[in-house]
């Protein structure tokens, strides 16, 4: 391991992306309110409540399908890379990481893909339903929160005690030209919705 002076502050990148762990989590609590809600017996809910639910659920997966991937990017693409130097890629935290970033891709890309028609249905929530949507729901809000913690409690914190304040700028340098990139991706995909009308 390499022994550079270390920093700490604002100027850390780990601060960052734990930002976008504090909204990540935010909307899994309301995701798994959602989710157990509808998996009450019929008795203990409304038909009401269930479209706010079911409402909710899609505007969750649409939202955390934009967080998700970009969010994994600036870790793999911009931190990983850097704290690797330290620690090594590969039989360690970071290794650990991306086969959960895989896991959890995999997971949220089987569920969002049957939150639309779940969302339209008028049909009763049956053990069917709970099998494909609901328990999976259950399971990825659980993989989300323990990688979350897993990425706080051990490989940030590996990071704020290792990289040097000049690696931490350059990880913020990676991050910010990321998020640029995304948002020009963005605002170019509206561009073309927007003129190629309705």
């Amino acid at each position: 391991m390499k022994g550079k002076k270390k920093t700490k502050g604002s100027g850390d990148p780990t601060h960052l992306l734990k930002r976008e762990h504090r909204a990540t989590l935010l909307k899994l609590e309301l995701m798994e309110r959602a989710l157990l809600y509808l998996r009450r017996p019929p008795e203990e809910t409304t038909p009401a409540q269930i479209e706010i639910e079911k409402n909710l659920l899609k505007e969750l997966a649409v939202a955390l399908d934009k967080e998700i991937g970009p969010h994994f990017r600036k870790e793999e693409e911009a931190l990983f890379p850097v704290l690797a130097e330290y620690i090594g890629r590969e039989y360690g935290p970071i290794e650990v990481m991306l086969r959960e970033h895989e896991k959890i891709c995999a997971a949220f890309l089987y569920w969002k893909k049957i939150v639309p028609s779940f969302s339209r249905s008028t049909a009763l929530i049956d053990d069917a339903v709970r099998k494909a949507l609901l328990d999976p729901g259950l399971r990825l809000v659980t993989l989300l929160r323990q990688h979350i913690e897993k990425e706080n409690q051990i490989l940030f914190e590996i990071s704020e005690a290792f990289l040097t304040g000049e690696e931490k700028k350059e990880v913020i340098r990676r991050i910010r030209a990321i998020s640029a990139s995304l948002s020009r991706r963005s605002r170019n995909a509206a561009e073309r919705r927007r003129r190629s009308g309705p």
